[in-house]
């Protein structure tokens, strides 16, 4: 509530910010071809916070983000399903024209690049050069606290889609050249009963309520890479020559290339990326990013010190990462793979105090036949909007 005689509000929260604009004057168009926008960028929008005494924030229509002139979320009109709007950057980004040929391959299990449902040319040629508006599936991201890893099968699962899954990407001869922990995403549907908001997942994207994410055990979920304004697709009869690309690229500023200003093998930093987001993630953890390391991971030491090999040489190739994993999946114990991926900042005791509540419910799981490993191709329910 705000306090009687406190200074009022600035007024820039009540009018829409200038990287919103596009989206305003395209609502109709977009809405005539299926896609309907938040309330904040139809024609007339009023903030409806005003005359209220409540904070702005707390209202729907107040979220916004400096990563709007590029990228908003919608409803597809035809069934209500939540969608991802992407304006590709133009050339010499390769974005569109990757974004193309992967939105035109056929079914594929080890094709982890997000979905992409249609792209849409704008009326009106743009100074920007920005003139289509690419479609995609709606995703969440997959470090949400709320959504915590809590027993290592949940760490195999998502270690071997990605992997799988940039294997997948580099077998294509692409490289992604900006694999960092916000590139990944997930699908929303298997972990949420209703859309979360985009900007506020603890938030129903209706705003009718905090949203309530199930666990991935029981909802076994499929990771997507996304991103792809700085990837590029190589000529695989180069005779000979590998791909190369100027250093300090993307947004992992340890690349070991990067600090001598090298020219990089772009396959060898895009392993090395993929390795820092599992060692930042679970191994040795990132107190910027506020990621702490976690128990039971030791298995992936060894697989990812050499990922991330200071000698771009000495790092393995995606389809030996894929193929070493699969050997270290298959050791895992069944006991191993259900326990704890606890917080290592957390004092041991109380990791042990809890344990017994968490075997209460692997037990449960074992008894009802439910997998150590989730499997999103076995969960019935999964179908991609």
């Amino acid at each position: 509530m705000f306090i009687a005689g406190s200074t009022r509000r600035p007024p820039v929260e009540e009018e829409l910010q200038h990287y919103e604009i596009f989206w305003h004057e395209h609502f109709e168009w977009l809405k005539d071809r299926g896609y309907l926008l938040r309330p904040r960028y139809r024609p007339g929008w009023v903030a409806s916070w005003l005359g209220s005494d409540e904070w702005p924030s707390e209202f729907e229509d107040n979220q916004f983000r400096a990563t709007m002139p590029f990228l908003l979320d919608a409803i597809r009109i035809a069934d209500g399903k939540p969608v991802m709007l992407r304006r590709p950057d133009p050339p010499p980004s390769h974005e569109l024209e990757i974004t193309q040929q992967l939105s035109s391959l056929q079914p594929e299990p080890r094709n982890h690049c997000i979905p992409i449902h249609e792209i849409l040319t704008i009326p009106e040629a743009r100074k920007d050069g920005r003139n289509q508006v690419v479609v995609m599936s709606f995703q969440v991201p997959w470090e949400e606290p709320d959504l915590d890893f809590r027993t290592v099968g949940e760490v195999v699962d998502f270690c071997s889609q990605v992997f799988e899954g940039l294997q997948y990407i580099h077998s294509l001869n692409i490289t992604h050249n900006d694999v960092k922990f916000n590139n990944i995403m997930m699908d929303w549907y298997p972990l949420y009963p209703d859309p979360p908001h985009s900007l506020r997942t603890s938030q129903r994207m209706d705003w009718k309520g905090p949203s309530k994410p199930r666990n991935r055990t029981l909802c076994p979920v499929k990771y997507h890479f996304i991103d792809w304004n700085l990837s590029r697709q190589w000529d695989p009869s180069g005779a000979g020559i590998p791909p190369q690309l100027p250093s300090g690229y993307g947004g992992t500023p340890t690349v070991p290339e990067f600090q001598e200003d090298q020219l990089c093998d772009p396959f060898a930093v895009d392993v090395y990326c993929l390795g820092n987001v599992i060692r930042e993630k679970f191994t040795h953890g990132d107190s910027i990013l506020e990621f702490p390391p976690r128990r039971n991971v030791e298995f992936l030491e060894e697989l990812i010190a050499d990922m991330t090999q200071d000698d771009p040489a000495k790092r393995p190739k995606m389809s030996e990462v894929v193929s070493r994993f699969a050997e270290i999946r298959k050791s895992l114990s069944w006991w191993k793979l259900r326990s704890r991926v606890s917080n290592k900042r957390i004092p041991l005791i109380f990791h042990r105090l809890y344990s017994p509540f968490h075997w209460l419910n692997q037990f449960s799981y074992i008894v009802r036949r439910i997998s150590a490993i989730p499997d999103y191709t076995r969960n019935k329910g999964y179908a991609e909007p």
